[in-house]
């Protein structure tokens, strides 16, 4: 299990996930302080090789402005908070 978190407008640091899973699934529980917009991207950069560049929104997980538990499944190799408007934490 890993943690991230962001404060303010920006991006989180990249969380790799497992995608060698034989059916991909990433369960991502989400708790915002404060009063933020936040976006929950993917990439299919490698995150140990450099820092990712080509993130993906994903349908159904862009504009929040409150926490979830939510079941990604579409197959990637890190995951990002990107915090577009506020200064809560997300």
């Amino acid at each position: 299990m890993a943690t991230v978190s962001k404060t303010g407008t920006g991006r989180s640091d990249a969380i790799a996930v497992d995608n060698f899973q034989g059916v991909f699934n990433v369960g991502l529980f989400i708790a915002l302080t404060g009063s933020a917009t936040f976006n929950i991207e993917v990439t299919s950069d490698d995150p140990t090789s450099a820092s990712p560049t080509n993130w993906f929104t994903v349908s159904g997980l862009t504009g929040l402005t409150a926490g979830s538990a939510i079941s990604l499944t579409v197959p990637c190799n890190a995951v990002s908070i990107n915090v577009t408007g506020g200064a809560g934490t997300v």
